[in-house]
């Protein structure tokens, strides 16, 4: 499984950064022959588009990057300057305030499986013969009235050159496309098809070799992180989570595949420095500062500042009251200072509870305006560029003591010091410093959140969790492009790496053992093949159903309802789920004659009064999954989709490993997604 998003991302910021040159051969396929081809795909009149030369981030080829935006849709596309090949296109619907455009799902994702096999056998015909038609993952989101509602596919490339290979490792080539599923039109399209005829695959490390290679480098490791569950708002959790989404950085790209080097994005050698724990001396503790009031709010940062060797007369200060801080009802004080000169700039942020005192968070950075860039192949050595980073902390205040290093050499070198206690990392709190080829410190950050050491009593061990993150995260053969830094030039072959697939977001529940997805993840469902569509039939809520299970936001497989729940009981659930207060609900009435007087009747009526509930229903009936699917599609805006008037046939069932399939729902649709979690583990336990 790969997180699709964050390749495509990561390819957009490279290519920016491509340096444009003066290529020395007129392109074959002109600017004008690759604006028409994407204005073909895209309807916008050819006129309207930009053309700007560049290279082709997959093999060392030259491209055209065609581009247009208005207040409606972002479109971009890379054309290759010399075959007219399409590699990739972006068509992006901008939200923006007064939208009427809700992005409702018109389709399933089975129907629109098809646009996109179509889509490829009309622009990458001879690619086409080259991919499984069967995607290898398949995933979608859902924004109401937030953006596209997209289904993504990936369609594996077959090469006969690694046949036999390393069988079974996922080969991290072939085409990713997104369709809309409002629309039914690509909205995304990406060719990942690096030219590897005059690679070498033999005497590549097995299998084996390069897992324990890539456990030496990016590793799992214990750690805190906040996670989105079913309750309102973040909550801390223990987990067992790899490297990246642990927060470790520096990573490389992965490991050489013949020699089990680290390797950066462009093929350089990686040169990453061994983890270590480390304690400082210097230690601001950062106690609560008792009731504050703006005078102490100024005393604090102007003290704060002093402590970093800096003039606080020097800085811009601002001093706010938050009375509904993070949506908690907490009063604080925000406090914002800044200084800029020729030679650098300093900023400085906090959040302290007025009551109290206590320092929620704290951030202070410096970064030089013009650090020098000197050649990236002389550079000082890792070991003494962490040597440099631990002076430094030496003469600066730090919010906490023990430290777990992680360092790294790509362009210039980082070295991040994370929070590190009993054996857990707290992300949250970290202090970053890079360091320039020279040894000159170039940037300098603290990054502090007032957190509560967490319970390490009864975790699985390591060795249990990479077992279960290994069902996750696979091992793939990819390939690197070699590439001047500075400029962006192919400078050879393409080299064999082996990389971990990049699936951001996730963990094992260090006390339970079990998958955590967290944040705004868009994951595809883990944890191997299901039939999501088992016992979903009959009339058209299979269509809703399909679609909620499509963009992420129903369980898989979908739970049955437990025969011993009741309308009430849903509809009680359902007014408690929609944050904040999205239906208002009556209150209670005692009054003689009054139709309904219990908790559950009362928020039947008030769904009732929404349109969300229309049928003829009492507290007291049985629900199905039928029913609260519609009363969910109702309040989610997909009244368009179904009928009033639709007959509930499915039998009311037991639910089995109810909550295991709730808490294994990942989506980035979080109203619906925090509806649905509460809705299905609330009514398991009743």
């Amino acid at each position: 499984m790969k997180n699709i998003l964050s390749v495509v991302l990561t390819t957009v910021m490279f290519i920016s950064m491509l340096a444009l040159g003066v290529f020395a051969v007129e392109p074959t396929y002109s600017s004008q022959q690759a604006k028409n081809l994407v204005s073909e795909i895209s309807g916008i009149d050819a006129a309207k588009f930009n053309a700007d030369l560049s290279y082709r981030y997959d093999v060392p080829s030259e491209a055209w990057n065609i581009h247009y935006w208005d207040q409606e849709i972002t479109v971009n596309a890379m054309v290759d300057a010399s075959t007219g090949e399409l590699v990739s296109y972006w068509y992006y619907k901008n939200n923006y305030p007064g939208s009427e455009d809700s992005n409702v799902p018109n389709y399933t994702r089975d129907e629109l499986k098809d646009n996109a096999l179509n889509f490829i056998k009309r622009y990458a015909p001879d690619k086409y013969d080259q991919i499984d038609k069967a995607p290898d993952f398949q995933y979608g989101f859902y924004y109401y009235k937030g953006g596209q509602t997209n289904y993504t596919y990936h369609f594996k490339r077959n090469i006969e050159q690694l046949c036999g290979i390393n069988d079974g490792i996922d080969v991290n080539q072939g085409i990713d496309i997104s369709i809309d599923a409002a629309t039914g039109k690509v909205s995304n399209y990406y060719i990942n098809w690096t030219d590897i005829s005059k690679v070498d695959i033999d005497g590549l490390l097995s299998e084996d070799e390069a897992l324990e290679k890539m456990d030496q480098i990016m590793g799992t490791f214990l750690v805190q992180k906040e996670i989105w569950r079913e309750n309102f708002p973040l909550e801390n959790k223990l987990l067992y989570a790899p490297a990246k989404s642990a927060g470790l950085y520096p990573l490389p790209m992965g490991i050489n595949a013949r020699t089990g080097e680290p390797v950066n994005y462009t093929g350089q050698t990686f040169e990453m420095g061994e983890r270590e724990e480390y304690k400082v001396t210097n230690v601001n503790k950062m106690s609560s500062l008792g009731k504050m009031d703006e005078k102490k709010a100024k005393d604090f940062v102007e003290e704060y500042l002093k402590s970093m060797g800096n003039d606080p007369e020097k800085f811009n200060l601002n001093i706010s009251i938050n009375e509904n801080y993070n949506d908690q009802n907490i009063n604080v004080y925000n406090i914002f200072a800044n200084h800029g000169d020729k030679d650098s700039n300093i900023t400085f942020n906090s959040v302290i509870e007025m009551e109290t005192g206590k320092i929620i968070s704290l951030n202070y950075g410096k970064g030089l305006n013009q650090p020098t860039f000197p050649d990236t192949d002389n550079g000082i050595g890792i070991e003494k560029a962490v040597e440099i980073a631990k002076d430094y902390l030496s003469k600066v205040n730090l919010p906490f003591e023990n430290m777990l290093v992680m360092s790294g050499k790509d362009y210039n070198y980082t070295v991040n010091f994370i929070m590190y206690q009993e054996g857990v990392l707290y992300p949250v709190n970290t202090v970053n410093v890079n360091v320039d080829n020279e040894g000159k410190v170039i940037r300098f950050n603290i990054n502090y959140s007032d957190i509560e050491k967490i319970d390490t009593t009864g975790i699985i061990t390591i060795e249990e969790a990479e077992v279960k993150l290994s069902q996750y995260q696979k091992l793939q053969l990819s390939f690197a492009l070699p590439r001047d830094q500075y400029t962006g030039d192919p400078v050879g072959e393409p080299i064999p790496v082996y990389q971990l697939s990049d699936i951001n977001g996730f963990g094992i529940d260090a006390k339970t053992g079990e998958f955590v997805g967290y944040g705004e993840s868009t994951l595809p469902m883990p944890g191997g093949k299901v039939d999501p569509y088992t016992g979903v039939i009959g009339d058209k809520n299979e269509k809703i159903l399909k679609i909620f299970i499509d963009i992420g936001i129903m369980p898989q497989p979908v739970p049955e309802v437990s025969e011993n729940v009741t309308v009430g009981q849903a509809a009680l659930i359902l007014t408690k789920a929609f944050i904040p207060n999205y239906y208002s609900t009556p209150e209670p009435r005692t009054e003689e004659g009054a139709v309904e007087t219990t908790p559950e009747g009362i928020a039947l009526k008030a769904l009732m009064k929404q349109g969300v509930i229309k049928e003829d229903v009492k507290p007291s009936d049985a629900v199905t999954r039928a029913q609260i699917a519609l009363w969910l599609s109702r309040a989610a805006g997909y009244g368009k989709l179904v009928d009033s008037d639709i007959c509930f046939i499915l039998p009311a069932k037991d639910i089995n490993d109810l909550v295991k399939f709730s808490k294994l729902c990942l989506s980035n649709s979080f109203n619906l997604l925090k509806i649905l979690s509460t809705i299905f583990n609330a009514l398991s336990v009743k």
